[in-house]
C-alpha cells in the first residue's frame, strides 16, 4: 500500500493490537481466472515467534481451494478511522482528510481440514471470542458437531511481511494534533473516539 514515511510503523506490538482490536479481515487472493477475490473473515494471531494468523471459511466458498493451489495470500485489517476537518488547522489553506489505521498482512497459507485439528482451530477462535460459549459447544451432539466441522475449511497464515499504517496526523503541528485527538475524542461516533485513543497512543 502507499505508505509514506511518517505514517509507517514497525510496532509489532501495535499490529497485534489492531488484530485483536479488529479481528475482521479481508482476505484477498486470485480466483481461477486470477482474478482478485475477496473473503471477510475473523482472523487471530497464534501467540510465538513471527506472525501466524489463524481462521476458517465455509466450505462452500470456493476460495479457500484457490488459496490452497496459489498459496500466496493479502489479508487487510481496517483499524478505526475519522474524518479530520481542516478546521482544526491553524492556517484556512488546508483541505479535510481522513485519519486511519491499516495493516497489510502477506503469507502463505496452510490448510486445516483434519476434524480433531478443526475441533482444536474452533475452541481456540472460542476461547478469543466467547469463552462461555465452550461449554455449549462441547455439549453439542457429537454427530451435529462433525456435521459444523465438515461445513468448514480451517487455514493458518504465515506472515512473511507486513505493512502497518497508522495515518494519524503525525505530519502536523503539535497544537493541531491536539485540537483533531480532542475533537474526535468528543465525538458521539465511537469510531471517533478509538482513532482518537490511536493517535493518543503514538503521542506516548
Amino acid at each position: 500500500m502507499y505508505l509514506p514515511a511518517h505514517f509507517k510503523s514497525v510496532d509489532f506490538d501495535l499490529a497485534l493490537r489492531l488484530i485483536a482490536e479488529r479481528p475482521l479481515a479481508l482476505l484477498i487472493g486470485p480466483d481461477a481466472q486470477g482474478e482478485s477475490f475477496g473473503t471477510h473473515v475473523p482472523l487471530v494471531a497464534l501467540p510465538g515467534e513471527g506472525l501466524v494468523l489463524e481462521g476458517h471459511m465455509a466450505r462452500a466458498n470456493p476460495h479457500w481451494g484457490w488459496l490452497s493451489a496459489q498459496r500466496r495470500v493479502l489479508a487487510v485489517f481496517s483499524g478505526p478511522d475519522a474524518y479530520v476537518s481542516p478546521s482544526h488547522y491553524d492556517s484556512v489553506k488546508n483541505v479535510p482528510t481522513w485519519n486511519y489505521a491499516a495493516l497489510h498482512a502477506y503469507g502463505e497459507v496452510e490448510l486445516i481440514d483434519g476434524g480433531a485439528d478443526k475441533d482444536a482451530l474452533l475452541k481456540r477462535l472460542i476461547g478469543r471470542f466467547e469463552p462461555d460459549y465452550a461449554g455449549q459447544w462441547r455439549g453439542l451432539p457429537e454427530d451435529y458437531q462433525h456435521k459444523l466441522l465438515g461445513a468448514i475449511v480451517g487455514f493458518r497464515i504465515r506472515v512473511t511481511r507486513w505493512e502497518l499504517k497508522l495515518k494519524m496526523s503525525q505530519n502536523r503541528a503539535a497544537a493541531e494534533r491536539q485540537r483533531i485527538r480532542e475533537a474526535l475524542a468528543a465525538s458521539e461516533r465511537a469510531a471517533d473516539r478509538d482513532t482518537a485513543e490511536w493517535m493518543a497512543r503514538l503521542e506516548g
